[in-house]
């Protein structure tokens, strides 16, 4: 169908869904950025996103597919967008982009930085009579 959305135009507004449990750690990856989309077949209006999720116990399945309806159902020539995931067992961290690891390690360090920094004794203060 010549009224269907491009590919491009659906995984931009996937890449604008943040991984929540990488936004909890403070570091606000998208789901494309984790490695997370599998595949994004469009067809007769339909989008049909698949997923790959990063563990069996994942409970942001409900979350990714509001998301992904809300925001790939908003393009024109969309009428309808199924989401699909995996068992979560295919996700390795080497999926992710290379700025996404960049920035988690940055964060990680900042992290590991700081706690190091808050064990350090405290300057001992002197009192002057």
């Amino acid at each position: 169908m010549s009224g269907d959305p491009a590919p491009l135009a659906v995984r931009e507004c996937l890449d604008e869904i943040i991984d929540p449990c990488s936004d909890a750690r403070g570091t606000g990856i998208s789901i494309v950025e984790m490695g997370l989309l599998k595949r994004i077949e469009i067809e007769d209006g339909t989008v049909h996103i698949e997923l790959r999720i990063t563990s069996p116990s994942c409970m942001m399945v409900g979350y990714f597919i509001e998301q992904a309806q809300e925001r790939v159902g908003g393009l024109e020539g969309v009428e309808e967008v199924t989401l699909e995931t995996d068992a979560g067992m295919q996700w390795r961290d080497d999926m992710m982009a290379p700025e996404a690891k960049r920035r988690r390690r940055e964060h990680q360090q900042a992290l590991a930085d700081r706690y190091e920094a808050s064990q350090q004794p405290a300057p001992s203060v002197s009192a002057e009579r």
